[in-house]
């Protein structure tokens, strides 16, 4: 049994974080290099290794359908947070797509070169699950991942509803459940496929459904380095379109995604099909038309916690253009 994923035990076209920063040190300024036009999309994504609806990428990748549209797409796991915005905020990557929170306070903070261009995986699939009986979640010890994340949010949030929950920073969904399994936390964060694997292969129970108590927001957003968007539009527009598909082909044909995520996830076919299956709204979830509501949701958790001293103008701070038309909402 396996439940610690730290890695991918093949290569399925992750670039080495070091070696794209080696190389934009060898060649020069990295920001000449993304304000050029070109075929090529370099892109930094938290959990490539670890979540479905950002593995489904490499899928593309696989299938051929970025080259379709003429696109030379590369893939890396990004560290979470800042670490996968900073690559592209260099110019090492010319887009990120990472936790809510971090791509909204790096979006604003001023010289960052990026810029917000769509939510993603836009429902609230977090879950903090327990090796217990009998745990009160109102009086809890919740485990997240680290300042500044999207689970950060989340168990804030949580503690604003309920005061008598505590939290500890512990890091991945592996290592917050071996410390619930170790009693150091009543429960640890997790989304599918890692509940339902825990569910399935280590009795895991859960005991708080986020979406229950804080409502939607999207996972994560993408984020672009602003020189690379400026020269290279139509590359955008055609990643999204290939996302489009992507996404479909995740929600009509669930069974065969399954079977080409559950190998770069390390997984077993069954329990990935069993994931997609549970995975609250399929179709809104893995869907790119933007839920103005999750996005003032977001807006206002990140306030109710302090992260934020204003809601975000969301017709100010997305830019929509690279989205498909029927994708795009009004504010």
């Amino acid at each position: 049994m396996r439940l610690l994923r730290s890695g991918l035990t093949r290569p399925i076209a992750l670039l080495a974080l070091t070696a794209a920063l080696g190389t934009s040190a060898a060649c020069g300024p990295a920001e000449s290099e993304s304000a050029q036009p070109t075929k090529k999309l370099r892109i930094a994504a938290t959990g490539a290794d670890s979540l479905p609806f950002m593995a489904i990428l490499q899928v593309a990748v696989d299938k051929g359908w970025f080259k379709e549209k003429g696109l030379d797409v590369s893939l890396f796991s990004g560290g979470g947070g800042g670490n996968t915005l900073r690559v592209a905020s260099s110019g090492d990557a010319d887009m990120a797509i990472a936790g809510n929170t971090s791509v909204v306070m790096a979006a604003r903070r001023a010289g960052s070169d990026l810029k917000i261009v769509a939510p993603w995986f836009q429902v609230n699939d977090f879950y903090w699950i327990t090796a217990k009986d009998g745990v009160d979640f109102k009086k809890a010890k919740l485990g997240f991942s680290s300042a500044g994340s999207t689970t950060e949010l989340s168990v804030k949030a949580l503690q604003k509803k309920y005061p008598g929950i505590s939290t500890q920073g512990v890091g991945a969904e592996g290592d917050n459940w071996a410390a619930a399994k170790a009693g150091r936390i009543d429960a640890g964060w997790a989304m599918h496929p890692f509940v339902t694997e825990a569910e399935q292969k280590d009795k895991a129970k859960r005991l708080i459904a986020a979406r229950d108590h804080i409502g939607d927001f999207p996972a994560d957003l993408v984020a672009v380095n602003e020189e690379y968007a400026a020269a290279n539009k139509d590359n955008l527009t055609a990643f999204f379109t290939v996302v489009d598909r992507a996404f479909d082909y995740v929600v009509q044909e669930p069974e065969k995604a399954a079977a080409d995520l559950a190998p770069l996830l390390e997984l077993d076919e069954e329990v990935m099909v069993k994931a997609l299956k549970d995975t609250p709204e399929p179709a809104k979830a893995y869907s790119l038309k933007v839920d103005p509501q999750g996005l003032k949701n977001l807006s206002d958790l990140m306030v109710q916690t302090g992260q934020l001293k204003e809601p975000i103008d969301w017709a100010k701070s997305l830019d929509q253009s690279y989205l498909p038309a029927d994708a795009r909402a009004k504010f």
